[in-house]
């Protein structure tokens, strides 16, 4: 048995060492039943939309255009949010281009949706099975593929770079502890994670001899570039609903959690309601779909609670003490009215934090808990701009602090331009070298 064991990792060793690219091929080949279960768990549970199953297995369900065509993949509702400047400069430069986008989730689809409509193509991304993504590549045929940040999957990478399909790789997510695991890749397995880009663009220049040594052909060092994303759309009749209903209560705000910040948050809401009787806490979920475990949480720690897609329409006014924002894209018109907010993903370890701007492009007071790795670069460049909270009593303070002040805080403004012009610039360089393959 030992004997047996100490064979199968030997043979797993050599075939990723020696064998990377076949290895892989057909172990995803061997992974496809036990991802089709998994699949249809996540439609089980409402994560995936079963009219859409098959664009997970590489098919298409769209046709497509002739002409020169260019991929980008964002797998998250932040990514995808970041990449909309992007897409939209990329679109005015290259008229004649058609964009496709994949997500991995419906929630991040529905967003792109409501921020670019038909303007690009959209497919839901296929798993990283060797045929499947050959299907998919086969059949939309890119000539030029952008991934943003941290989404690598080697399958895909091995297709696109064996079949000299230029590609890049946007605002690259490089924690200390990603490097440590890539150099591990690197040095066992004799992989280069980042020899497939084309370019590999950073957000900071003590990145760009790492990604050098693991592989990168071209490192650009450019601003993250979620620091150019355009203010959240509002809507004035959805404030003008809004406003009413909130009335004269004193509301604060924590943006995209999760489980484990929940408890937290609402911990918060009943210290501060000892001195705001009338205090109203809105959470704002990172996935809708974990609107029912949030509100058992409430109930579970006596506060009442209710659903912004099922209390908007059908009160009069907010009454209860948490409000649970369960609905994507109506961000920027809560932001319009509260002052107050905490970017949540950043009280617990292992996320990472979000994207402090969104709020701070309405001046709002925003805070963060300390865990915010993945937007180190971008807070750099906001001194001042923004709390850190460690614990509960600081976040009460905060909260008080801002509660107390007569007008909202003035944004950072002059870098602004200066960061979509270093974007713009890099755009016009790709789309020369898309250019040249005409």
């Amino acid at each position: 048995m030992l004997f047996t064991l100490l064979l199968f990792i030997a043979a797993l060793y050599i075939g990723l060492a020696y064998y990377t690219s076949p290895f892989l091929k057909g172990a995803s080949i061997v992974a496809i039943p036990f991802v089709k279960i998994f699949i249809n768990r996540r439609i089980d549970k409402g994560l995936e939309n079963p009219a859409r199953k098959n664009e997970r297995f590489g098919m298409p369900s769209h046709v497509r255009p002739f002409g020169k065509l260019i991929w980008v993949h964002a797998a998250s509702v932040g990514e995808i949010l970041s990449i909309i400047p992007f897409i939209e400069e990329f679109k005015r430069i290259n008229k004649d281009v058609l964009v496709l986008v994949t997500t991995m989730t419906l929630t991040s689809a529905d967003v792109l949706k409501k921020r670019l409509g038909n303007t690009v193509i959209h497919q839901l991304a296929p798993f990283d099975i060797y045929p499947w993504i050959k299907r998919f590549l086969k059949f939309w045929r890119p000539d030029t593929v952008f991934f943003v940040e941290s989404e690598l999957w080697p399958n895909t990478l091995y297709y696109l770079f064996e079949n000299d399909i230029t590609t890049y790789l946007l605002n690259a997510r490089v924690s200390n502890k990603t490097l440590d695991r890539l150099h591990f890749v690197k040095k066992f397995f004799n992989v280069m994670p980042f020899m497939a880009f084309r370019t590999v663009f950073v957000s900071s220049q003590s990145l760009i001899p790492h990604v050098k040594e693991l592989g990168s052909r071209d490192t650009a060092c450019n601003p993250n570039i979620k620091i150019i994303s355009p203010k959240l759309p509002t809507d004035k009749a959805f404030i003008d609903k809004l406003k009413p209903k909130i009335n004269d209560r004193k509301v604060w705000m924590a943006v995209s959690t999760h489980e484990g910040e929940e408890e937290k948050i609402i911990a918060t809401h009943k210290e501060l309601k000892k001195q705001y009787s009338d205090l109203l806490t809105v959470i704002a979920i990172r996935h809708p779909e974990r609107a029912g475990e949030v509100q058992k949480l409430c109930e579970s720690m006596d506060v009442s609670s209710s659903c912004h897609t099922k209390a908007f329409d059908n009160e009069n006014t907010l009454r209860d003490d948490i409000y649970i924002i369960d609905q994507i894209g109506c961000l920027g018109n809560f932001f319009e009215i509260i002052d107050t907010v905490l970017m949540c993903g950043s009280l617990i370890p292992g996320i990472g934090g979000h994207n402090v701007l969104e709020p701070l492009h309405f001046r709002c007071s925003v805070a963060t808990g300390p865990y915010t790795e993945n937007f180190d670069d971008i807070l750099r460049e906001i001194p001042g701009r923004y709390t850190v909270v460690h614990d509960q009593g600081e976040l009460v303070a905060f909260i008080q602090e801002s509660f107390a002040k007569k007008e909202r805080p003035h944004y950072y403004a002059k870098k602004e331009v200066n960061f979509m012009d270093i974007w713009r610039n890099s755009i016009k360089r790709i789309s020369m070298n898309i250019s040249s393959t005409r």
